[in-house]
């Protein structure tokens, strides 16, 4: 055998991210067998493993992305269970690197750190229940509470004040974005990660103006989730690379920052910038309708005048066009 067979030293400097993955890939060899653990561990790129689960070598550039396609990989294979066999066979590895390396690949915990408190808020009661299943046997989060309406949201923030809170869009008294304005309003600290079905811009850009730090799709794989929530817990962004790609795009189109126009703005009826105002936080005709005690009718009405005036095409422009603007009511004098 040439030595470039051998697995490397040990004192390498890159020899923990060799032994985490070492040690996934051989529990799954104790677990299912040699071949079907090999067989997985061997679909991903740039790693290479000897038949006895010893790996030789991945993909230096990316070794928390090599970390976590091989998780990915037994996870299509064995379930999510298999994020959990991951973190069990890499814990016993005492070092300090080793548990950032797991840490930043999203299914393991720094010790020593006190466990995140999440909320999870959602109207259907089996999908609450097994991502409350999913989260509390992880050893870095702590489950406080469970919503199911804005109003249950509201309130359990208030009492519990959790670090997160796991929020849905749709719920029976209302809008995630709308909870996610009255939380923040009272507990500023809190962070606001939006697990969803809806898949729409508009949806995406009112969590994200309501104050939302991540945005996921709910068929998002368990360890993705995982990692997003403790990015979110840390203060960074939690979305995915698709969604990064759609808020770019967005800011892309962003017109020319440019100082108000008073003219066109004295142009707006006092109700009309009223209604700009409510555009430009995110609120529906509906809500617009009910917030003035006038029928959505009138309030489609006052919409179609406003982007007339403005020479502008749809509401997110409305809403865009109202940023940095002050828009004051027209003198009654």
């Amino acid at each position: 055998m040439t030595n470039a067979m051998l697995p490397a030293d040990p004192s390498d400097a890159d020899s923990p991210y060799r032994e985490v993955l070492t040690a996934i890939v051989k529990r799954f060899v104790q677990l299912v067998g040699t071949p079907a653990a090999l067989n997985v561990a061997r679909r991903i790129p740039r790693l290479s493993v000897d038949d006895e689960g010893n790996v030789l070598d991945y993909d230096s550039d990316d070794p928390v992305g090599s970390i976590t396609q091989l998780i990915d990989q037994y996870g299509s294979v064995f379930g999510d269970i298999a994020i959990t066999l991951s973190r069990q066979a890499a814990q016993p590895i005492d070092s300090e690197q080793t548990d950032l390396i797991l840490q930043e690949a999203g299914f393991s915990f720094l010790t020593g750190v006190q466990p995140m408190r999440i909320l999870v808020v959602d109207d259907h009661v089996l999908f609450r229940e097994g991502l409350v299943s999913l989260l509390d046997p992880q050893p870095d989060v702590t489950v406080v509470g469970q919503a199911g309406t804005v109003r249950e949201a509201i309130s359990l923030s208030r009492k519990l004040r959790p670090d997160v809170v796991v929020m849905d869009i749709s719920l029976p008294d209302g809008t995630g974005q709308q909870a996610t304005q009255a939380i923040l309003a009272d507990l500023p600290a809190t962070k606001i990660m939006f697990l969803t079905v809806h898949d729409d811009d508009d949806q995406l850009f009112a969590a994200i103006r309501a104050g939302a730090m991540g945005y996921l799709f709910k068929n998002v794989r368990a360890a993705e989730l995982l990692k997003q929530l403790r990015a979110v817990a840390r203060g960074e962004a939690g979305v995915s690379p698709v969604i990064a790609r759609r808020i770019l795009d967005e800011f892309s189109r962003l017109p020319t920052p440019r100082q108000a126009d008073p003219i066109v703005a004295t142009e707006l009826t006092a109700r009309e910038i009223e209604i700009v105002r409510e555009l430009a936080r995110g609120a529906t005709n509906r809500e617009i309708a009910r917030e003035f005690v006038i029928s959505e009718n009138t309030v489609k009405n006052h919409v179609r005048n406003v982007l007339a005036k403005l020479h502008l095409r749809s509401r997110r422009d409305v809403a865009q066009y109202a940023r940095g603007r002050e828009l004051r009511p027209p003198s009654t004098d």
